[in-house]
């Protein structure tokens, strides 16, 4: 079977902070079974390499390495190089298809650019499908680092599951103390304790975009995060003083890189027009687009029977998914944003702004 003829194949983003414990994971990732068919892309910094040489390699494994710079900023289009080759050159050897890609990013990577790539790559959206990003955290050094780094904050907060790892060098005051504060920063995502590396891949797996009411419910977990509705009342005066709402960088709460990462459901009740809901989300992205890390939404837009499942990364928008009507079946469209310094004020203003447009 060709590669192009398969359905999209799924793909896990590995991303954790430096010394989280990635390579350890990937290593008894690569010796069960479900990965016998399996693509590893392990991502380096520097020109010389070194973790491709820590992961077990085996026949049914294949890992490849990129090390020309960092996956998130300088190299994103080595990527798509370095998938297609891989792809190419087991599709001429006879092999059979991969059954999921692993892209490990480095310690200091952005994920976001990371989903960006995967979404507008044409040759990549094309195979590959995300099927969702798993951050580790150390849980010896966790709160220090997710208060220095403004990455580590990032990884955590666009995760669909947080691994948290090293639980065993720190008492259970400490790991509870971790996980209120990546409940903080990520509320909905599953956290797991992982020691040594040891954990199932059916466990990493299954947050793709949802095909049925139980995991759409489970891919959004919209009841996990503050819930906003339409502010009503008097708008701002114009569309340009809705960028004033982001959080200024004299805040005190953020980080010392300037971060504030806010998470929050937005809800409708009433049918919302297509019009409306393709304008509202591109000025959106045009003006706070750098400030939005991750958007999941479940959009019952009127006139259509079927709900819509999106997913964005900053400017960028997955194409939407029909789900079935149980998907929603109270009628209310839920959004979930996760951003950086970004007042639910300036997602439901720029919103009313629209309004008329559901005039009949």
């Amino acid at each position: 079977m060709s590669f192009d003829t398969q359905d999209p194949i799924p793909v896990t983003v590995l991303t954790g902070f430096l010394g989280s414990g990635k390579t350890t994971l990937l290593n008894r990732l690569v010796r069960q079974p479900a990965m016998s068919n399996a693509l590893v892309v392990i991502n380096e910094f520097g020109d010389i390499g070194l973790d491709h040489r820590l992961v077990a390699q085996s026949d049914e494994n294949s890992v490849v390495e990129m090390s020309s710079g960092c996956l998130c900023c300088t190299i994103r289009g080595d990527l798509s190089r370095t998938v297609q080759k891989t792809f190419d050159a087991i599709e001429r050897a006879g092999g059979e298809p991969f059954s999921r890609v692993i892209i490990e990013t480095t310690g200091l990577a952005d994920p976001a650019p990371i989903l960006h790539t995967l979404m507008t790559d044409y040759w990549l959206a094309h195979r590959l499908v995300l099927d969702g990003v798993i951050c580790l955290v150390d849980a010896a050094s966790g709160i220090s680092t997710l208060n220095a780094h403004r990455e580590s904050q990032r990884q955590a907060a666009v995760a669909d599951r947080l691994l948290i790892t090293k639980g065993d060098l720190v008492d259970e005051e400490r790991l509870t103390r971790l996980g209120e504060h990546l409940a903080r920063i990520n509320p909905a995502a599953e956290q797991l304790q992982v020691r040594h590396g040891e954990v199932a891949v059916e466990q990493l797996t299954g947050g793709s975009l949802p095909v049925q009411q139980r995991r759409a419910e489970q891919w959004l977990s919209a009841a996990s995060y503050a819930q906003i509705t339409p502010a009503g009342g008097a708008a701002p005066a114009n569309v340009g003083s809705l960028v004033s709402m982001v959080a200024p960088a004299s805040n005190p709460s953020l980080t010392r890189h300037g971060e504030q990462i806010r998470s929050f459901c937005f809800t409708v009740e009433q049918p919302i027009a297509a019009e409306l809901l393709e304008d509202w989300l591109d000025l959106l992205m045009s003006l706070l687009g750098e400030k939005i890390l991750r958007v999941k939404a479940i959009v019952n837009v009127a006139g259509r029977e079927q709900p819509l499942a999106l997913h964005g990364v900053q400017h960028i928008f997955h194409p939407p998914e029909p789900l079935p009507v149980e998907a929603c079946r109270d009628g209310i469209s839920r959004f979930v944003f996760i951003t950086n310094g970004v007042e639910p004020e300036a997602v439901t203003w720029l919103f009313e702004y629209f309004q008329p447009a559901q005039a009949t």
